[in-house]
């Protein structure tokens, strides 16, 4: 794999620090911190509820002897192909998603330094800026590489086999969604990718070889403007660059954290997040350091990690969380969404923290999505539906909620989908 020159800045802008101080500076205080430094998290909204012993009786005792078998036919019902990472489109204007298995997807942003088309050659980059959000290549998510839950579906290429990519994305740090093998291979790489973080996570990738310089933790709300000059297409000057630029936001979802089994019963010490992505443009003659000026905003992502939308106790529904909807209003919606879909059955344990795909169409409303991608299915057995089950209950649940057909998208695994 050939990597290309590039030069990426990380920093926040003068009226993102105005914002996060606003925020956390005293007497405001975060609603989902615990305590006062902001060093412990709880869901702040009546759709969720903590699991109880009742649960943990469940997830400990029961759930390996209710979860299904692997059917001998996987492979005929979640397709797998060689990626090709969009190769061969034209269209700069359009934002390229591999789904690589679970919630792993390749995004790429569109490949242009200005909102309108410039056709001089020189002014194009000589491809979009590439986030990589919760990479998992290893066959089991687990501290160790051994146990009962393996992955039935192996990824659909190798982690070498990732392009050069500028950010690293992690949800939160349950093991399924922060692999520590593959995190330590990206950044084995020259360059190392940065890596976005929700708050309390920094030990974490500091034992997994990630530079301080390259780890930027964030709490909800808090954003980070991402810089990568690359060069530009079709230039032989290796001086000739062109500037490409993305907001990179921490929003809210509902779920836990942890990667101990004790940490399940204590007050959570790492947080959890959904992520905006926002390709921006400056004004004129602006520095977006110290004097950023009104920004243009282009094309929007919105990746939801892992989140549950409405607990469900006993056949009663807790309200929806409201989140989702206030995310929309901020960001005036997205033109992709990339939605969670599985490990939804046994409902009083799954409800409070994973969407079933009726709770995924009402996040893709919800957010103002136009398009949305299904992701966080089809690779380990977590819970008691059947692998093919979550796209069966989306075409049905998008039926029911008048989604037009194409609008939220399933795809083969290692499939680019564009929009």
């Amino acid at each position: 794999m050939t990597l290309m020159r590039q030069t990426i800045k990380v920093f926040e802008t003068v009226e993102a620090v105005k914002l996060r101080k606003a925020r956390t500076t005293p007497p405001c205080k975060p609603s989902h911190w615990i305590d006062e430094a902001g060093t412990r998290f709880k869901n702040p909204w009546p759709s969720f509820r903590p699991h109880d012993a009742s649960d943990q009786f469940y997830i400990i005792f029961q759930w390996n002897n209710r979860i299904p078998k692997v059917p001998g036919n996987v492979r005929e019902l979640i397709p797998i192909r060689q990626p090709t990472w969009g190769a061969g489109s034209d269209d700069p204007s359009m934002m390229k998603a591999t789904w690589l298995g679970h919630a792993s997807v390749l995004l790429e942003l569109p490949c242009r330094s200005q909102l309108s088309t410039d056709t001089s050659r020189s002014s194009v980059p000589s491809r979009g800026i590439r986030i990589l959000f919760d990479p998992i290549f290893s066959d089991y998510p687990s501290p160790v590489q051994c146990g009962p839950l393996k992955r039935y579906s192996p990824p659909p290429c190798q982690v070498t086999d990732v392009p050069e990519i500028d950010a690293v994305i992690i949800s939160h740090d349950h093991y399924d969604h922060l692999d520590a093998n593959t995190i330590r291979s990206l950044m084995s790489r020259n360059p190392k990718p940065h890596v976005f973080a929700p708050a309390g996570t920094k030990d974490i990738f500091t034992s997994m070889g990630v530079p301080s310089d390259r780890c930027h933790i964030l709490d909800w709300w808090d954003t980070r403007r991402l810089s990568v000059e690359l060069p530009a297409r079709g230039n032989d000057d290796d001086q000739a660059s062109t500037p490409l630029q993305v907001d990179i936001t921490c929003t809210p979802s509902q779920h836990n954290s942890g990667r101990a089994f004790m940490d399940r019963f204590f007050n959570a010490k790492t947080l959890w997040s959904s992520w905006a992505v926002e390709e921006v443009f400056d004004a004129e003659g602006s520095t977006s350091e110290s004097n950023p000026g009104k920004r243009t905003v282009g094309k929007k992502a919105y990746f939801a990690g892992d989140t549950g939308y409405q607990s469900i106790l006993q056949g009663q529904e807790y309200p929806p969380c409201p989140v989702f909807k206030e995310i929309g209003e901020r960001f005036g919606g997205f033109d992709l969404a990339m939605i969670p879909i599985g490990a939804y059955r046994g409902t009083r344990y799954m409800s409070p923290v994973h969407c079933s795909p009726w709770d995924s169409v009402r996040v893709f409303q919800d957010v103002k999505a136009k398009k949305a991608l299904a992701v966080h299915w089809g690779t380990w057995i977590l819970s008691e539906e059947e692998v093919d089950q979550p796209p069966k209950d989306l075409k049905t649940a998008c039926t029911d909620a008048g989604i037009e057909e194409g609008s939220f998208v399933v795809c083969d695994m290692g499939e680019t989908p564009f929009f």
